[in-house]
């Protein structure tokens, strides 16, 4: 049965979240901010992949030593990965299946936060990233970044979501997605 291990990291003072996902045939990691060790204690299986769900210098500050590490390919939403520091990288697109040791990841382009800003929906849960953060969602004041684009991207994610979806942020705790819903004033009413 598929796990995701969320995993704190310290980047110059505040928290990212980095998770590794425990699949039936190996493990994945999603972004890898900081503390490259701490990412690597967490792994039980040999790493098939590193995902990014954006390309901001606190979700990948640490893919190099990652990915010299594992040997693992590396997929980003290009209009994130092109002209950043991801480096080599294989294009995710809007609406495909990657099925990657045993599990399933549906990609969902969800920008707002970051033009190439991406939703990992691994069964009901969400991976995503900076688009919703607790009690709030991702930052709008950033180059590159739109709230009229956050908006429809929570538009989204939002329809998928049920009593039992928790979403893995890229800072703060695990949220529970029906909680979110009640709790954070950020999110449009009469999606669900």
């Amino acid at each position: 049965m598929t796990e995701i291990e969320q995993v704190r990291l310290d980047m110059g003072g505040f928290e990212v979240n980095s998770y590794v996902v425990h699949a039936p045939g190996g493990d994945l990691i999603v972004d890898a901010g900081a503390e490259p060790e701490q990412i690597f204690a967490a792994l039980q299986k040999p790493v098939v992949a590193i995902l990014i769900t954006h390309g901001h210098r606190d979700h990948v500050g640490a893919l190099e030593d990652v990915r010299r590490e594992t040997g693992a390919p590396v997929y980003a939403h290009p209009m994130d990965a092109e002209g950043s520091e991801i480096g080599n990288y294989e294009p995710l697109r809007d609406g495909e299946d990657l099925v990657m040791a045993g599990e399933t990841f549906h990609v969902l382009h969800t920008p707002g936060h970051s033009p190439g800003s991406v939703t990992f929906v691994v069964g009901k849960d969400q991976i995503v990233g900076d688009l919703i953060l607790p009690g709030s969602v991702g930052r709008t004041d950033l180059s590159g970044a739109s709230w009229e684009e956050i908006e429809v991207s929570l538009r989204k994610v939002m329809p998928l979501w049920d009593d039992s979806t928790r979403l893995y942020a890229g800072h703060g705790p695990v949220l529970e997605a029906m909680k979110e819903l009640r709790d954070n004033p950020y999110l449009p009413l009469g999606v669900l």
